[in-house]
């Protein structure tokens, strides 16, 4: 197996040394309420402007995938404030 590196530094990790995965997945959800504000909706016309849309553009919009490598310490980096919030008035 060779050496890899943390997605987040670029330290090379090397064969045994400990490491994480870190793996977000982003989907749409559905609260049950569907908003339609303009009473001149074509569903049809609708659908015409999404079949003329790429798949994985479309694919995007529902669903979406990443994969990093993390060290130790970008892993505990990362733990701590995953969604990078601001600390200065952070309640913990």
């Amino acid at each position: 197996m060779s050496s890899q590196r943390c997605s987040r530094c670029q330290k090379i990790i090397h064969p045994g040394d400990l490491f994480y995965r870190l793996l977000i997945k982003v989907f749409a959800d559905f609260d049950g309420v569907i908003n339609i504000r303009n009473t001149n909706f074509d569903i049809k016309k609708e659908f015409k402007k999404v079949e003329a849309l790429p798949e994985d553009l479309i694919e995007e919009e529902v669903f979406k995938e990443f994969i990093f490598v993390l060290c130790p310490r970008c892993k505990e980096i990362y733990c701590a404030n995953p969604l990078f919030l601001p600390l200065d008035d952070a309640y913990f």
